[in-house]
């Protein structure tokens, strides 16, 4: 395996499982005194394209890690939109996330009042663990498709490549195989020295 499919490969998969498991759990705290309501990613839109963006991510790296024809070529378009698309759907609900609050408690309580609990601290809003792990696995994602940027998939094997032995030494640019080496004559003997059956020369 090419040295940046080890680093890409891990990366992407390692990112989209993030996205993915991230999607799943809280990404707001609500607080209010001791009652606490949190808000999973899966709850809205945003979270489903999480998952969505993870899984193609870990598709691409598992491509790579399989070893798959031209896995790098498609790594780089598939970790870059996973990722950005994780990043971005993360990083809009971190910045959103009091506006939702605000609107969705509005359908029971007048606005405003949320908005003063708001300031007031009496509702406390936090960001949870699953919103962090999104945006960091879309980071991975993103860095992972940087580090495929300019490699290149290797060629497959020749079928001459499983060759064994003298056969596979030598061959040319033809793809001929080497001519065995000569056997030398033996000397001959002697004329009027033939040897008889006892080895020994007649006379």
């Amino acid at each position: 395996m090419p040295g940046r499919a080890v680093v890409a490969g891990p990366l992407a998969l390692a990112g989209g499982v993030l996205a993915v498991v991230g999607s799943f759990l809280s990404w707001a705290d609500v607080s209010a005194g001791p009652f606490t309501e949190q808000a999973k990613g899966i709850d809205g839109w945003e979270g489903k394209a999480a998952i969505v963006a993870g899984v193609v991510m870990v598709a691409a790296g598992v491509r790579v890690l399989t070893g798959s024809h031209q896995a790098m070529a498609r790594l780089r378009p598939s970790a870059a939109i996973g990722g950005l698309v994780a990043v971005g759907v993360g990083l809009y609900t971190a910045v959103t996330i009091r506006d939702q609050l605000v609107e969705a408690a509005a359908t029971e309580l007048p606005r405003a009042e949320v908005e003063r609990a708001l300031d007031s601290g009496l509702l406390e809003l936090t960001i949870g663990i699953g919103l962090y792990l999104v945006i960091a696995g879309g980071v991975q994602g993103i860095v992972a498709a940087l580090v495929a940027l300019g490699s290149r998939d290797e060629p497959a094997a020749s079928s001459g490549a499983g060759l064994r032995g003298w056969s596979s030494l030598g061959e040319g640019a033809h793809g001929n195989p080497p001519t065995p080496p000569a056997i030398p004559d033996m000397p001959a003997p002697p004329s009027g020295s033939a040897p008889n059956e006892g080895g020994e020369p007649q006379r």
